[in-house]
């Protein structure tokens, strides 16, 4: 499922921890890629076994959409990673998409690289897969607007017409980068193209990260951790998403596959997850070490801020804590912080915080006031008047919109 096994893990891995939240009557059961890589294996394999629902992942969608005729009507689908519903068109009315969103990995990256002082940018898709070409397309396009629209400059490489052979990809790629202004900040596609960035760069005698500054998709750790220099790469949230579509699936097979069957309403068709964060590595260092302190400092909200460093916290981390910890002043902090951030400490510490209660109230049944207690607010009243000021409605009412 997905581009790369990571994904196709953490999306298991997060329908499968709603299944033992929740425990649905079902019955799982998982196809291999060889058990459904023609439309004869699908029929024999996966249909044979006269499912209720089917959850699909886009390397099969092409052979599940031929076959789809056979597939019976009371058959729910949650389709994975193809939103797309120009493409996925064949595919019933009943079909529900799960996906990561594209228009979040856009502003993600472009937050990172234009913290970094950058003008000029680039989304890169050189050899992406022909299954992956639609895909690039729609990441690509959130990303040019995200930059035109903060008045920069935007090219893309790797459109059709380039080269399929790796020599004469590599060629075309590195003199691209070359002719580009510098320094400037690239996004690409996913991992293993940002690794041919990276070798395009090689190639061009370009340096990164002080001429081009990289970031990737998927933070695939065996690509990220084994070049060099090691890739930033944005982390989707493949497990909310495994998650969410255990979810949904739930809510069409309790509307009996179909609308209008059981008089309940079908929830909506498509549905999308974000961005947990951006893993930020050696491509897109900030030579001034100003980032340097800040994603340190985010790396320990991101663990601490709920719970405290002690782990025993009522109020969660605090910044003269957050400042001891990292063995800089708290001026200094808040300093920086402001530079790369644009925003304070406790304001960070306040959205990761936050972040885990929206976590909480989309995904577990707990009372708002234990919630409350867990992610470092002292009493539900507070975190009543900060959720209200942030997000314009209370915690209760955000839960029962997110579950429509």
């Amino acid at each position: 499922m997905g581009n790369n096994l990571k994904a196709a893990r953490d999306r298991s891995s997060g329908f499968l921890r709603y299944v033992a939240e929740n425990r649905p009557s079902w019955e799982i059961r998982f196809f291999s890629t060889t058990e459904t890589h023609s439309p004869e294996a699908w029929r024999s394999s996966v249909l044979a076994w006269k499912p209720d629902a089917v959850v699909l992942c886009a390397s099969v969608m092409p052979w599940a959409r031929r076959g789809m005729r056979l597939v019976p009507a009371s058959c729910g689908i949650v389709a994975f990673a193809s939103a797309d519903e120009a493409r996925n068109g064949m595919l019933p009315q009943r079909t529900l998409f799960v996906d990561v969103s594209d228009v979040e990995i856009a502003k993600a990256a472009f937050a990172l690289l234009s913290r970094r002082g950058l003008a000029h940018f680039a989304f890169a898709h050189p050899g992406a897969r022909l299954m992956d070409e639609d895909r690039a397309r729609r990441r690509a396009a959130p990303f040019r607007k995200t930059v035109r629209e903060g008045g920069f400059d935007f090219r893309e490489f790797g459109k059709e017409g380039s080269p399929s052979e790796m020599g004469p990809r590599l060629r075309d790629l590195a003199w691209s980068l070359s002719s580009m202004p510098h320094p400037c900040g690239v996004l690409a596609y996913n991992d293993q193209c940002a690794r041919e960035v990276m070798d395009a760069c090689h190639l061009a005698g370009l340096d990164i990260p002080k001429q081009i500054q990289i970031v990737g998709v998927d933070n695939q750790e065996d690509i990220c951790e084994n070049v060099r220099p090691r890739l930033t790469s944005v982390v989707p949230d493949f497990e909310g998403a495994g998650h969410l579509m255990a979810r949904r699936l739930d809510a069409l097979l309790g509307c009996g596959g179909a609308a209008g069957e059981s008089g309940r309403e079908l929830p909506p068709r498509v549905v999308s997850c974000g961005v947990l964060r951006v893993a930020e590595r050696d491509t897109t260092i900030d030579l001034s070490g100003a980032a340097r302190l800040v994603t340190a400092a985010e790396r320990v909200v991101r663990e601490y801020a709920c719970a405290g460093l002690d782990g025993n916290s009522p109020r969660g981390l605090t910044p003269d804590a957050l400042a001891e910890r990292l063995h800089v002043s708290r001026r200094l902090l808040e300093i920086r912080f402001r530079e790369v951030r644009g925003e304070g400490v406790a304001e960070a510490i306040r959205k990761r915080k936050l972040e885990e209660v929206r976590r909480q109230l989309r995904e577990t049944d707990r009372p708002i006031g234990v919630i409350a207690d867990m992610c470092g607010f002292p009493a539900k009243t507070h975190l009543d008047v900060i959720f209200r000021r942030t997000f314009g409605c209370s915690p209760r009412a955000w839960r029962r919109q997110s579950r429509r």
